[in-house]
This record gives structure tokens, sequence and C-alpha cells, in this order.
């Protein structure tokens, strides 16, 4: 249970670096909504996840379209930055996945 608590952790912050390079204000707010975020994808995401990298395939593609809507809503930015964010937040944080 702490490894997952500490990957969610560590997955938060590595997304609220990126989305503070894309959009450099209020980072409070960018913190909470990186939090917000993946406190909602990374627990379905980890849930449907069995170890299987076809479905992890599968999953990752569906945890960037809805953080990239997500995203959008959110930070109030139009969809074309929205999903540059979300592609760039999962590709690395599903890197990490195999470094962990």
């Amino acid at each position: 249970m702490l490894n997952y608590l500490l990957a969610l952790v560590l997955t938060i912050v590595v997304e609220f670096i990126i989305i503070s390079f894309f959009i450099r204000k209020k980072y409070i707010s960018i913190f909470l909504y990186s939090a917000l975020i993946n406190c909602f994808t990374w627990p379905i995401a980890n849930y449907f996840y069995g170890g299987n990298f076809s479905n992890f395939i599968i999953i990752e593609m569906a945890v960037f379209l809805v953080e990239g809507v997500l995203i959008k809503l959110l930070f109030e930015i139009n969809y074309k930055k929205a999903f540059l964010i979300a592609f760039v937040a999962n590709i690395v944080t599903a890197f990490m996945t195999f470094l962990f």
C-alpha cells in the first residue's frame, strides 16, 4: 500500500513540474489541479492494469485522453496545448513505471 501511495505522490510531483513548464502561473493551483487529476485517473488506471503490457498501452491511452480534457477544463487552455501537456506528462510517468 505504501508503494502505491509513494508512486501516486511521485506522479503528482512529476506531472506538476511538467505542467508548470507549460503553464507559468499560480503554482499552487497547478499543484492542486495536478493532484486532483491524478487522484482521479491514477487509481482507476492501477485498478485496471494487471501487469499485462497490452492493457498498459490501452490504459495509458485512456488516461491521456481523460487528462487532456481535464487539463483543458481546469486550466482553461485550448485543446491542442492541453493534449500536448497530457502527452508529455503521460510519456514521462509511463516510463517511470518501468523504472520503479
